[in-house]
């Protein structure tokens, strides 16, 4: 008897969790610190800067590790496509990149490697360590952020070596 109350109420706690999940999926998931909004598209909305960044980068999206030309291409393929329904998704910049570092947060390792990614945990997992942005440095190369130390790093414009984007939408506040 007291073995088959448990099961009913086990079954009870179950059903009602499910309920409860279904009902979260259906909208958006703030993140503890409630600064990150999942929209349950693909994209994750930032309350303190008003950006709107894709979920996963461009190498959890694609499969692929991209050199610079390519994730410029990659972002100009999301507007073509209209990504989540939005057609003005831009190339990051260092200043937007640097936004979604926190040295107290840790979303994951990055794939393949033992680097930490501090970002949000909202945001998808196992992606790259390190993004490019739109930032030129010179002829030849180009700059991105490190997610393991939050730095910014120069790079040849040609090097695919577990590098990849997260396409932005929106300008930073000035707050």
């Amino acid at each position: 008897m007291k073995f088959r109350m448990t099961a009913v109420i086990l079954a009870t706690l179950f059903l009602l969790g499910s309920s409860l999940n279904n009902k979260s999926n259906a909208e958006s998931i703030a993140s503890q610190s409630e600064r990150f909004t999942d929209n349950k598209d693909g994209t994750i909305s930032d309350s303190k800067t008003g950006l709107m960044w894709m979920k996963n980068d461009s190498y959890l999206h694609s499969g692929h590790w991209l050199n610079w030309y390519e994730a410029k291409t990659y972002i100009k393929n999301l507007n073509e496509t209209g990504f989540a329904n939005y057609f003005d998704w831009q190339y990051p910049t260092i200043r937007q990149l640097k936004t979604l570092f926190n040295a107290d947060k840790l979303n994951s390792a990055q794939v393949g490697r033992e680097m930490k990614i501090h970002t949000d945990p909202l945001f998808g997992k196992k992606g790259s360590g390190s993004l490019w942005s739109a930032d030129e440095n010179g002829r030849h190369n180009a700059f991105g952020v490190v997610f393991n130390t939050g730095d910014a790093f120069s790079a040849n414009r040609k090097s695919r070596s577990r590098k990849a984007t997260r396409a932005v939408r929106g300008h930073l506040n000035n707050r």
